[in-house]
């Protein structure tokens, strides 16, 4: 089954050119055409003022001599183009005086129209056929007969085909050259899109200052264009930085009151005199002050991510070592819900490497703290790491509730969660991840995740040595 071709999944450069060389085909066809029928006509006529004049000389001639004069008939001149033919006043053919007895097989023996001038083909020449009526001296009111005169159009016909052949040769040719001017001034004319569209996608929420330039002061279509864009990422930086100015505020004015509060409840928990009912209650309240504050620690995080002049604090270390600290510190929270942390080195090898210590850290207690959270009881979490070229390589492998592929694409996102109301169980605030893609980013390595649905989660993270 044949598909349709669909000429939207072209550049717009080639569709324009494309059409171009449409309509110039059809135009050029269209003239081309025009002029092969108006030479053949003006041909025609050419021909015909020919015949016309002869005719008229040769009546002329006829004149001078007697209708019985049959010599002087055979003596009128028959040529390569030019054949005379003589018929009686009732349209007979005078065969008795045809000098060349091959056009008996063009003429016809008898006329009906005694004034007739057309174009007759035989075999494969044409001729052009003329027939009017002559007059002799002595009655120079009665028709003594009729002169047909043929005329070969070989040489017109000659001429007609090599314009034609020049024509078929010429049309391919033009529109190969303006194929490649009209390719050539579509990308001229495109060319300050193609430009918008590269410094646009250049453009994102940490280089918002970034502008298009129209250094040509354009005042058309395109000039318009760029300064809407213009205005509108001035519009969009404006919102984002007093977003970004409200997260960070809010995020440092709470850590005072938040601080103040688990202080208090701290020390409400350390009275002798409360109930059961009471101490839960400050239990309760004492664990959502930790997620709060999770919450703003994470904030902050994201509030210098979000920083455009942000450097990282690079320092070398071992990576196995952090590795190390991470998982001893994670142990406590694994073991409550009994589940055994293993690691594997592939390679026997220091793991030097030249990065933000406190990041990295961070980065690995947000991916143990998730596979924790993810895993039933009795789950394993396993890391390993191994040595490439100019990366090291750390999968954190677990055998938790896993996440369906169609999340997959979102789960690096702000505030995502996979299941909003279990995220909350969990203590989750779907910033965890979006920190560590950042990280990872920032460290120019990468991050990636293959899970499934209750068959675990497996990440991989790559990290550039230097």
């Amino acid at each position: 089954m044949n598909k349709k071709l669909n000429y939207k999944k072209f550049s717009l450069k080639v569709n324009l050119t494309v059409w171009y060389i449409i309509i110039l085909l059809l135009v050029l066809i269209f003239f081309s055409s025009i002029l092969y029928l108006y030479l053949e006509e003006q041909l025609k006529q050419e021909v015909k003022n020919i015949l016309e004049l002869e005719i008229e000389n040769i009546k002329e001639e006829i004149k001078r001599f007697d209708n019985s004069n049959n010599n002087y008939l055979n003596s009128i001149i028959n040529n390569k183009n030019i054949k005379t033919v003589f018929y009686s006043k009732q349209g007979d053919l005078k065969t008795e005086i045809l000098k060349d007895d091959s056009i008996l097989k063009i003429i016809p023996k008898n006329i009906n129209k005694k004034n007739d001038f057309k174009i007759l083909k035989y075999q494969d020449n044409k001729w052009a056929l003329m027939v009017r009526p002559f007059y002799l001296s002595s009655k120079p009111e009665e028709k003594a007969g009729y002169i047909m005169m043929l005329y070969s159009l070989a040489k017109e016909e000659s001429m007609l085909k090599k314009l034609l052949l020049i024509l078929i040769i010429m049309i391919p040719i033009t529109l190969i050259l303006a194929s490649g001017g009209g390719y050539f001034l579509a990308n001229r004319a495109l060319k300050a899109i193609d430009i918008i569209s590269t410094t646009a996608e250049k453009i994102s929420q940490s280089n918002l200052s970034r502008r298009i330039s129209n250094s040509k002061n354009r005042e058309d279509e395109i000039g318009r264009l760029i300064k809407t864009l213009n205005n509108l990422f001035d519009r969009l930086e404006s919102s984002f930085y007093r977003q970004k100015q409200f997260n960070a505020d809010v995020s440092h004015e709470l850590r005072t009151p938040i601080s103040v509060i688990k202080a208090q409840v701290d020390e409400a928990l350390d009275e002798d005199e409360l109930t059961s009912e009471q101490k839960n209650i400050l239990l309760t309240i004492k664990k959502q002050i930790a997620q709060m504050n999770n919450l703003i620690s994470q904030m902050l995080i994201l509030a210098k991510a979000d920083e455009n002049n942000f450097e990282l604090d690079k320092e070398e270390f071992d990576l196995n070592i952090v590795v190390d600290t991470v998982i001893e510190e994670m142990n406590n929270l694994a073991l409550e819900k009994n589940i055994l942390i293993s690691k594997e080195i592939i390679v026997n090898d220091d793991f030097k490497i030249k990065a933000d210590l406190s990041l990295i850290t961070q980065l690995l207690l947000n991916i143990f703290d998730n596979a924790i959270k993810y895993t039933q009881t009795n789950g394993k979490i396993k890391i390993t790491l191994n040595k490439l070229d100019n990366y090291y390589k750390l999968n954190i492998i677990d055998n938790g509730i896993g996440i369906a592929k169609e999340n997959l694409t979102n789960i690096f996102k702000r505030f995502y969660r996979v299941d909003k109301s279990r995220s909350r169980e969990y203590g989750g605030t779907g910033l965890g991840l979006s920190i560590c893609n950042w990280i990872v980013n920032t460290h120019g390595g990468e991050i990636k995740v293959n899970s499934s649905l209750e068959e675990g989660s497996k990440f991989t993270i790559l990290l550039p040595k230097n």
